[in-house]
């Protein structure tokens, strides 16, 4: 009947535009009539099923835990929960993000997390969620006026895009969800008739006209008429005369719909003040402990968790401002605190996958207890180390290892070979696999896992890389996560001269620095130099010492001489390492986590060679700062795994055995199966008959007003502006803080060793000068200058 009085008229001749009219008519007559064949025929093939038939369809199929994984069951049963009675498939969140990247460094990643958990919340509640990053109206909606463009979109009528959701959830981009287990009241606000829900002040808001008296950053919006209405309002008064006088941008638009006409808004608005829609970041920041269902402290009078936390100041992508209120560190302080709540709403989603985060701020997970990842990775590393001492370098591990290996108690078992296995240190190493690491211990052949009859052992190795080798922390982390691991720490200063000693008696002496440990007392000829050589750039530089300190009847190298040439060469090779420092430190003033020094010093991108070669030969000042390397330790282990041993302690007998009592109580083993006596027998690498490593022998030399930043800050902070005073003293507490906590048995002395006492300029002030005082802590008596070198200074 349509077709034909569509049709009525065409019949008879037509032209010109006539014809074309009743050539687009029958057209779509044509295609009227394939749409109804095509539906009856559906309904005569495929006929709907009654509510019989419905049901054992239902009950052929097989349940849905027969095939779905195991570890996902907990997130598939509690999002049908979900869906059944909590809002489910009714409500949608949106979001939006600039069109651009960001312009700050962190500002992608920071963001990267932000939508992660919104994007985990949907997911446990069966929510859909929509992301936009485009301006949808530029010309009047740009800004935060964007959230009123892309509502209105998703909120037409013939909206594809918003699927069967009957609510929308607005939620800026710097917004988190804290408590992940909440679910939206939205059968209340139906019976309400609340088709507006956001946190707001009656008397703010509707008495008074303040644009403070609601918070448009998260919002609750019911898909109808009414809505429609009010979003199509908003925007009427974007491109108003009103506009320039609105502050907060839609969110004074909003108040003022609110204030100036409440009979037609007010009815179906509800400012929420039941839960906790708007927190704000400074008020939360240190109140979250992770796993807890509550807050650490009252916050505003309730320890209830706020469902959301909005981080205004974290300038997510801008890294500042609009109207300079934020300061650098208010944006680093908002990102820290940023970082900890994602890490304890993140740590609610992934223990339903058996995983679970170890502290709050902390990037690595381990298996949860009783998960099948923890069965499954406690059954393949089995026979891994226990246990990890990862330096100093130059702080006693060679002592230390010599101890362990020598029978110090029957059940401790180092690795087989060399003493530094380097496995999580080295790309080389790490790149072998798990299987060649445990071959260190059972041979070739090992099969991860497999380790009959010696399940027992306590197993563990010395490494002395691992403390400040970018990446070390990670990997152990990764493979090891229950491993213990012990900081064994010198005196920074005499660490730093010991290392550059090492590497300058290797320059000096060649080979023969392997077999004395006064190599320069060794070499009584031109010949014997070039007999010792390592290689052509070493041999240059031994005969530029060698013609430059000879004695006067050239068998032999002047000690005066010698201590002046150790002197500027460590100087020099740490002069510029201390300028680069400098500017780290200053630009870490200005900087959030997760940026650290080893980073900014462009440390991780190195390939394995050059790191090496920095590491071993430009990063005396880096690898003596211990508070920056046990703070990367910390960000992985948590404190009750990590033990600070000072090294001293074991070269005194009457120490010793304090010290070993203290390592034996942490690793969890009987003192008294201890065999006491290794401890004061000599090493075969000791020349003196004294106990355990001889160090090498240091060249005496004159304390010069140059070189004062080898000095012990006796007055540091003197001197110092107030904010160079705060960055040094939290650098210098952050280890002896946490590994105070790590082990209840530390003293100040051990703390101590957490101090960088070699600290760059922005923590020394005015030092003290210290005349006559010697760089190394040989006992050697400061020799007389040859008149042959009397020009020198």
């Amino acid at each position: 009947g349509g077709c034909s009085s569509l049709l009525d008229g065409c019949s008879r001749p037509a032209q010109g535009s006539e014809m074309t009219m009743c050539g687009a008519r029958r057209s779509l007559c044509g295609l009227m009539s394939l749409t109804i064949l095509l539906h009856v025929a559906q309904i005569v093939l495929y006929p709907p099923l009654d509510a019989a038939s419905q049901r054992s369809v239902r009950q052929s199929q097989p349940p849905a835990t027969a095939i779905e994984p195991a570890i996902l069951r907990p997130l598939a049963t509690t999002a049908a929960a979900v869906r059944g009675g909590g809002g489910g498939e009714r409500l949608m969140i949106v979001t939006a993000t600039q069109p651009g990247p960001c312009t700050t460094r962190r500002g992608d990643h920071v963001l990267s997390l932000a939508l992660k958990n919104k994007w985990q919340f949907a997911t446990m509640h069966g929510h859909g969620m929509w992301l936009s990053s485009e301006l949808l109206s530029p010309w009047d909606l740009a800004g935060q006026w964007n959230k009123v463009a892309v509502l209105a979109a998703l909120m037409q009528p013939a909206s594809e895009a918003r699927g069967g959701a009957s609510w929308l959830l607005w939620a800026d981009d710097d917004v988190l969800f804290s408590d992940m287990s909440f679910r939206f009241p939205l059968d209340q606000y139906e019976a309400q008739e609340a088709w507006l829900v956001l946190w707001g002040d009656e008397r703010m808001t509707y008495e008074l006209g303040d644009s403070e008296g609601v918070n448009t950053g998260t919002m609750l919006l019911r898909v109808c008429d009414w809505s429609r209405a009010l979003l199509e309002a908003m925007t009427r008064l974007a491109s108003s005369s009103l506009r320039p006088v609105l502050t907060n941008h839609d969110q004074g638009g909003l108040v003022h719909l609110l204030h100036t006409a409440p009979e037609r808004w007010r009815r179906h608005t509800r400012l929420e003040r039941d839960y906790t829609m708007n927190g704000h970041w400074p008020s939360y920041t240190g109140a979250f402990t992770l796993g807890a269902a509550t807050l650490r402290s009252p916050v505003w009078g309730s320890s209830a968790l706020p469902v959301i936390v909005h981080y205004s100041g974290c300038q997510m992508c801008r890294g500042h401002s609009f109207n300079g209120t934020w300061t650098d560190r208010g944006v680093a302080e908002c990102v820290a605190a940023f970082t900890a709540n994602y890490i304890f709403a993140d740590d609610q989603s992934l223990r339903r996958l058996g995983l679970r985060h170890t502290r709050l701020g902390m990037p690595g997970v381990r298996p949860a207890e009783g998960s099948p990842l923890f069965a499954r990775h406690a059954e393949l590393t089995r026979c891994m180390p226990r246990f990890l001492v990862v330096g100093t370098q130059k702080g006693g591990t060679s002592t230390l290892h010599y101890v362990l290996r020598s029978g110090w108690h029957p059940r401790v078992a180092l690795n087989k070979g060399e003493k530094e296995v380097h496995h999580f240190s080295l790309d080389d190493n790490h790149a072998m696999g798990p299987a060649r690491y445990q071959a260190r211990w059972d041979g070739e052949g090992a099969q991860l896992g497999t380790c009959p009859g010696r399940e027992e052992e306590v197993r563990g190795e010395v490494s002395a890389t691992y403390l400040d080798y970018p990446r070390a922390a990670e990997r152990a982390f990764a493979l090891l996560p229950f491993a213990k691991v012990v900081l064994l720490l010198r005196e920074p200063a005499a660490r730093l001269v010991s290392s550059f000693n090492m590497r300058w008696q290797v320059e000096v002496c060649g080979k023969l620095t392997w077999t004395r440990r006064d190599c320069f007392k060794g070499l009584s000829s031109r010949e014997q130099v070039k007999e010792h050589a390592v290689g052509p750039f070493q041999l240059a530089a031994a005969l530029k010492v060698w013609a430059r300190c000879q004695t006067p009847g050239g068998d032999g190298l002047d000690a005066s001489c010698l201590g002046a040439d150790f002197v500027e060469k460590l100087a020099n090779r740490t002069r510029r390492e201390r300028r680069e420092i400098d500017v780290c430190l200053a630009a870490l003033e200005a900087d959030a986590p997760p940026l650290s020094l080893g980073r900014c010093l462009g440390l991780p991108i190195l390939s394995q060679r050059k790191l090496y070669k920095r590491m071993e030969d430009g990063a005396y000042v880096y690898r003596s700062m211990y508070a920056e390397h046990a703070a990367v330790w910390l960000s992985y282990f948590p404190p009750e795994q990590l033990l600070v041993l000072p090294s001293e302690p074991l070269f005194e007998r009457a120490t010793v055995e304090a010290q070993m009592s203290r390592l034996a109580a942490f690793l969890g083993l009987d003192y008294r199966e201890t065999n006491k006596e290794v401890l004061f027998s000599a090493s075969p690498a000791s020349v003196t008959g004294a106990p355990h490593e001889n160090g090498r022998e240091g060249v005496p030399v004159r304390r010069r007003r140059e070189h004062h930043h080898f000095s012990h800050p006796s007055g540091v902070g003197a001197s110092m502006s107030p904010r160079r005073r705060q960055r040094c003293s939290r650098t210098c507490a952050l280890g002896s803080a946490r590994t105070t906590h790590a082990s209840p048995a530390s003293s100040s002395q051990t703390a101590s060793f957490l101090q960088p006492r070699t600290s760059p300029r922005i923590c020394r002030g005015r030092p003290r000068r210290q005349a006559g005082r010697r760089l190394d802590a040989s006992p050697l008596q400061p020799a007389q200058r040859h008149p042959q070198h009397a020009h020198r200074r």
